[in-house]
């Protein structure tokens, strides 16, 4: 804080003043009348000046002869304040004790914000200047930045408009005039929805989310001031100030025009200024440079400020003789009320997303952790939008100005193609049989759609009685294991102890508990022996010299997947069929995974990249693999008893689901899921019937998801399993680009050399990235307070190491990380021989 120090002598109480000021970290300043005072405003920008007062004033206005060195301090307040209208001024008084206080009326009125008694005890001059910094200070600080942001208004492109909660229009930028014809002064005090001809109660009804607080997107018929009349997307915003009532204090409503309309704007006021006439020996590149001079002072800042506080306070408020009240206090005041609904004059609160469908929160800084963002359309909101959203997003604004039913109609039909999961597949008439057949013959995959309703599984009996209890397989296992799994069905299940106590052979134990409880012996027609049997060869099949891509990764997803397929939603859509395919697909989704990535195998020209041409290599491989080796086991086909219709139907849903899992294809899941699920896009869609959401194609967007999900919900679980995981992925990738240096391959993941890699780095990227979005949407649609709440107490985590690194010198962070990173690879690696030798005998047995 830029402190300035006016007095007219050295005393105790001033040299006590310095310091406290001093003492608290701050900068000062010292001057002894109006010239110095002036010279040191032409150097800094002070935030607190503080004025000798003890010394009668009335004295040096007896001389006619005063000059701007002779010491007043009327005079300096008054100039202070004309000329610099965001600092605070603290009068020093003096300290009367016993006697009878003066009123700090005529004070108040030279322009001082607050009176400060002389003291010569530093603590009480530092309460009095913490009190000042937190409090006057901040304050007027968030005034001028408020200043600055109408500023910023007046010469940006959007037409931009302020109301208050009943709708009537308190304050409209130079592009809004621009565009209207349209002054303040003429639009000021009129309702919103009269000035653009809109019937208030059909848009109340048609956005009853605006009771709620949350913004709404529409279509905003505009009158040019030529008289035309044009529809422009906008965007209302509710700002709340919350508090028992969590009333609506005001409207923003933000209109996206196609012309320049401030850059005209810009020229019409001649503020643009051209540099060719001022020197002829400029480059020529350089003359067509511009220059841009913004205004010291906006008018349209203080005409705003005037309406609010001709609104607000309509009754006069008289200072009393403690100095309430005073005009510099009311500007205070009004700058509380703007920016404490404002994100950006507060930090805690900023995001990238201000214009997310929700409204801006104030008490949402209390929270310990940040607030879920209800952000189903957060993708579409960023630079990495998708084409098709946009489309999606223009048709829908045409649908909602236009008049004409059949129109509505049509748009309505364009609108389920565009959100259809086969986009590019073509529509067969009807009565074509020829055609048809030829069509699907050449892209079909043989197997006929089932409907959603009821299961194809289960139509022929089983085999034998045995009972599906896990009891006659757990009772061998020891005490420890069979208290562990206990708790399989919470997700803070603890993986990484199972592994522990199996001896790095979780999946058995995992998957025969899991599937039981889901019935998948009984929906498959098979024994508990061929279930364990078939777990026992998929386990066998995972490398466990993988630091993360081994069957403990197998057997967390696995987990994960059960514990979304048991939520209440997942249970209602998805039927036996979906259930058990899931979960096959969760066991086999890494079968046989080399701890290298597709990039990897395709630039090291390895056999499985020339095998599946590059596309979806290991994806490809784990799903042909689990088939093969299935098939070719008579002990553990679990698929033996099945129809072929059955069989088709499950090993389809098991490999779409395996290929989902391939990150490149990310982006494109997650759009089309939100696409067809976010309650954003259209209204209609916030309640959903079942059997719409049971149609077969909408249940392979959620099944892609869950898996989706399960694959990458590390970042979701608790803490300590976290960390395992993270390193153990650090450390994969670690051997991965060690290898690609000593082979002289393209280094995939330059972020993961051992040398320079921030762990808490890599993995908050990892999350802001690939995380956040997609478990938000899973969140909305499925519920998962639980793994949500994990998730962001992880983020805070990593946050808090990435800083700590950051505080680190550069010389030493490389070989801090070197080390821990070696630690790593030292961990994972300490017992790969010893638990290589024993899979291969568990393997041979």
């Amino acid at each position: 804080m830029q402190v300035l120090l006016v007095q007219h002598r050295e005393d105790p109480a001033i040299i006590a003043l310095k310091n406290a000021i001093l003492n608290c970290g701050h900068s000062i300043t010292c001057s002894k009348n109006i010239q110095e005072t002036h010279e040191a405003f032409k150097k800094i920008n002070f935030d607190l000046v503080l004025i000798d007062c003890r010394r009668a004033h009335s004295n040096a206005n007896k001389s006619h002869n005063s000059t701007s060195n002779q010491y007043d301090y009327e005079n300096i307040c008054r100039f202070i304040r004309k000329l610099f209208h965001y600092t605070v001024i603290v009068a020093l008084t003096h300290n009367y004790e016993d006697r009878e206080v003066p009123c700090v009326l005529p004070l108040l009125k030279m322009g001082f914000n607050k009176t400060v008694c002389e003291t010569t005890n530093l603590m009480r001059y530092k309460n009095e200047l913490l009190t000042l910094e937190y409090g006057e200070v901040s304050t007027v600080k968030r005034l001028q930045a408020a200043h600055t942001l109408f500023t910023a208004l007046e010469y940006t492109n959007d037409p931009i408009e302020i109301m208050n909660e009943k709708y009537q229009l308190l304050y409209v930028n130079n592009a809004f005039e621009k565009l209207t014809g349209l002054s303040l002064n003429e639009v000021s005090g009129r309702s919103f929805h009269n000035l653009h001809k809109l019937n208030k109660n059909e848009i109340l009804n048609k956005n009853e989310h605006v009771k709620a607080g949350m913004a709404w997107e529409f279509s905003l018929p505009i009158q040019k001031s030529t008289g035309e009349v044009s529809n422009y997307s906008s965007i209302t915003i509710p700002i709340i100030v919350q508090g028992e009532t969590n009333k609506i204090q005001n409207y923003v409503t933000i209109t996206t025009t196609s012309d320049k309309v401030a850059f005209s704007n810009l020229r019409s006021k001649k503020i643009l200024k051209s540099n060719e006439a001022n020197n002829e020996s400029v480059h020529p590149i350089l003359k067509k440079l511009t220059s841009l001079n913004i205004p010291k002072k906006s008018c349209d800042f203080e005409r705003f400020a005037d309406m609010i506080k001709s609104e607000s306070h309509t009754a006069n408020s008289s200072v009393d003789e403690s100095g309430a009240a005073s005009d510099i206090e009311k500007q205070i005041d009004f700058a509380n009320d703007l920016t404490r609904s404002s994100p950006e004059f507060n930090p805690q609160i900023s995001s990238s997303n201000q214009f997310r469908k929700r409204s801006y929160d104030i008490q949402s800084t209390s929270n310990e952790f940040p607030s879920r963002r209800h952000s189903m359309a957060r993708v579409h909101q960023q630079s990495i939008e998708a084409p098709i959203r946009k489309v999606i997003n223009i048709i829908s604004l045409a649908h909602e100005s236009s008049k004409t039913d059949i129109v509505r109609q049509n748009l309505d039909k364009a609108l389920d193609i565009l959100r259809s999961t086969e986009l590019y597949n073509p529509l067969l008439l009807d009565g074509d049989k020829h055609t048809s057949d030829l069509v699907s013959g050449l892209m079909s995959n043989g197997l006929q759609k089932r409907f959603a309703k009821g299961s194809i599984v289960g139509t022929k009996p089983l085999l034998n009685n045995e009972s599906n209890s896990v009891q006659n397989y757990v009772k061998n296992l020891s005490p420890e294991i069979i208290q562990l799994l206990e708790s399989e069905e919470s997700w803070d299940f603890d993986i990484i102890a199972l592994e522990r106590l199996t001896n790095k052979r979780p999946l058995i134990t995992l998957g025969l508990k899991t599937m039981n409880r889901f019935s998948l012996c009984q929906h498959l027609k098979i024994s508990e022996s061929m279930l364990v049997n078939w777990l026992t060869l998929m386990e066998s099949n995972y490398k466990p010299s993988n630091p993360y891509h081994n069957s403990t990764h197998a057997s967390d997803v696995l987990h994960a997947t059960a514990y979304f397929l048991s939520t209440d939603k997942l249970t209602e859509i998805l039927d036996d069929v979906d259930r058990c395919a899931s979960l096959i697909a969760a066991a086999v989704h890494d079968l046989n995974h080399p701890g290298r990535t597709n990039a990897f195998l395709c630039n090291s020209d390895n056999d499985l990249a020339l095998l599946y041409n590059d596309q979806a290599v290991l994806e490809n491989h784990h799903a042909s693999l689990a088939f093969q080796l299935t098939r070719q086991s008579q002990n553990a086909n679990i698929f033996q008893n099945l129809t072929r219709d059955e069989y088709r139907a499950i090993r389809a849903i098991v490999v779409d689901m395996v290929l989902a899992t391939e990150m490149n294809k990310h982006f494109e899941h997650l759009n089309k899921f939100v696409n067809k699920f976010s309650v954003s896009t259209d209204e209609k869609l916030a309640i959903k019937s079942l059997d719409m959401l049971q149609m077969p194609e909408n249940k392979i967007l959620i099944k892609r998801i869950l898996i989706k999900c399960a694959d990458v919900s590390n970042p979701c679980r608790p803490l300590d399993i976290y960390k395992e995981w993270a390193n153990r992925i650090a450390s994969e990738y670690f051997q991965q680009t060690d290898e690609e240096k000593e082979k002289g391959l393209p280094v995939v993941m330059p972020t993961y050399d051992r040398a320079v890699c921030s762990i808490p780095k890599a993995q908050i990227s990892f999350i802001e990235y690939f995380i956040e979005d997609m478990f938000e949407h899973l969140d909305e649609f499925v519920d998962l307070p639980e793994v949500m709440s994990n998730l962001q107490a992880n983020t805070v985590y990593w946050r808090e190491l990435m800083d700590e690194e950051s505080d680190q010198s550069s010389n030493g962070s490389n070989e801090i990380f070197s080390k821990q990173n070696d630690a790593v690879l030292i961990n994972r690696n300490d017992s790969i021989q010893e638990d290589s030798e024993s899979e291969l005998y568990n393997i041979e047995k």
